[in-house]
């Protein structure tokens, strides 16, 4: 059973997370991950009235490559984030569940992400996310994230974190 505390800390987790994504604080959000995370954004498509999964994701990265992620778009040449984008990440619906592991659990969530970069360019984003949060020491590290997005169109290409 999930204690009231438990969930307390978890949602404690998620919305300290997603502020440092707000803020650009990459590196700090990065170290919130093992070193043997996954990261992964399964392609869906529509299919007379279906979305459903449809193969190879199209985003699959572990910590090294989110690392070059976030290196290439400091460097001001990645054009996909100039100007950098400016986002607001809402994390809602929150469901933790113990797994066999005793310093591990599975968190689902829903998230509405808005991004801007300039005047009237702005896309948003709704998904859902499975995690798998692991206790090292006194903290959670994400050790698995799978975002799902709920849209059958991407506004843009995908250049922010979800």
């Amino acid at each position: 059973m999930v204690t009231f505390e438990l969930r307390a800390d978890v949602e404690d987790f998620l919305n300290r997370e997603a502020r440092l994504l707000d803020e650009h604080r990459f590196e700090d959000w990065l170290n919130l991950f093992t070193d043997d995370a996954e990261y992964i954004v399964p392609l869906r498509e529509h299919v007379q009235g279906d979305v459903g999964p449809a193969g190879h994701p199209i985003i699959r990265d572990n910590k090294m490559m989110l690392l070059a992620r976030i290196k290439k778009d400091q460097t001001g040449l990645s054009h996909v984030e100039i100007p950098s984008s400016m986002t607001c990440h809402l994390i809602s619906n929150v469901i933790v569940d113990e797994t066999q592991s005793s310093n591990e659990v599975q968190v689902s969530s829903s998230f509405i992400v808005r991004q801007a970069r300039k005047l009237r360019d702005e896309a948003w984003w709704v998904g859902r996310r499975q995690d798998i949060l692991r206790r090292v020491g006194d903290s959670w590290m994400i050790s698995r994230r799978e975002v799902n997005l709920d849209m059958t169109v991407l506004p843009r290409g995908i250049s922010i974190f979800f």
